[in-house]
């Protein structure tokens, strides 16, 4: 396909060395590299069959995304998983009494679930905002729902995922509400140190259940 498609290009550069080409090559390489990433994240739960590893290749589809990007909006019936190779995602949502913008959650370098709505097909309380350009692999709901009755590893796989998810979940429940502010953000500089990159300092503040000023302290003496 790469072969023909640079014949139709009127140039004496040999086909290997052409720039059009090497972006080719590029793009297919990254692609399967993201792909390969998404495969081996879902395989720690529990190995793929060579026919899940295919219906999964020729299911999802993957985009480069901007910054800020919403993978879902509150108010929006969720239809997609997400695989995020490298960055961070935001979950957020808007307090009705405030109108302040509070950060619940942070997925970074994994498999992205909505954190409702999904498996009932109702509107999300919640957005999902990207805090990167990204690239992202997504797995519509419709394939999603015939996993179960086509793969039967899958089983152990979503269970693995959501038993893993849910020990987090709680481990940031119980952080944010018995732990002391600088035991919080040890927390966050020992696993998370990443988001300092490219997430804002308030919506890391209010994941972390503190004040901007805190963590300005904390950070910053």
């Amino acid at each position: 396909m790469t072969d023909t498609l640079l014949r139709r290009v009127n140039t004496t550069i040999p086909i290997s060395s052409h720039p059009l080409y090497i972006w080719i090559q590029f793009i297919l390489k990254t692609t399967m590299t993201a792909f390969n990433d998404f495969t081996k994240h879902l395989s720690q739960y529990h190995p793929l069959s060579e026919g899940l590893t295919e219906y999964l290749e020729e299911s999802v589809t993957e985009k480069v995304l901007p910054k800020n990007y919403k993978l879902l909006e509150a108010g929006k019936i969720p239809k997609h998983i997400w695989y995020l190779p490298s960055g961070s995602a935001r979950v957020h949502r808007v307090d009705e009494n405030t109108a302040e913008d509070l950060t619940l959650w942070y997925w970074q370098n994994e498999l992205i679930l909505p954190l409702d709505g999904l498996f009932s097909q109702t509107p999300a309380r919640t957005t999902i905002s990207l805090d990167q350009q990204s690239t992202v692999i997504a797995l519509s709901y419709i394939h999603l729902k015939h996993l179960n009755h086509l793969f039967p590893e899958y089983y152990l796989i979503s269970q693995g995922y959501l038993e893993r998810i849910n020990q987090k979940l709680s481990e940031h429940l119980d952080l944010i509400q018995h732990a002391e502010s600088a035991a919080r953000y040890a927390f966050l500089m020992k696993y998370h140190s990443s988001l300092l990159l490219h997430a804002g300092l308030k919506d890391i503040a209010s994941f972390l259940g503190m004040s901007i000023s805190t963590i300005k302290h904390l950070r910053y003496g």
